[in-house]
């Protein structure tokens, strides 16, 4: 599936990842292959997600919007 983070200024990360873990106003939650459509609001935490090489990634966030559509991840920073 793709991910794609972006911000006001830039695109700050985009590839083919097989999980991201997030955090939630109500906690941390996984998404995986083929994931149900929804929209979440993200609360300060660590987006934690594996690309394809299998390389584990990290990224810090304040706050958020994520989207997931027909294995498309967009997250709003």
């Amino acid at each position: 599936m793709k991910l794609k983070i972006i911000n006001s200024d830039k695109i700050l990360y985009e590839e083919d990842v097989f999980y991201l873990k997030a955090p939630g106003l109500n906690g941390y939650f996984q998404i995986l292959e083929n994931h149900t459509s929804f929209i979440s609001i993200l609360k300060k935490g660590n987006l934690k997600f594996k690309n394809k090489k299998k390389i584990k990634k990290n990224l810090n966030i304040e706050k958020g919007i994520l989207k997931v559509n027909k294995n498309f991840i967009i997250i709003l920073l």
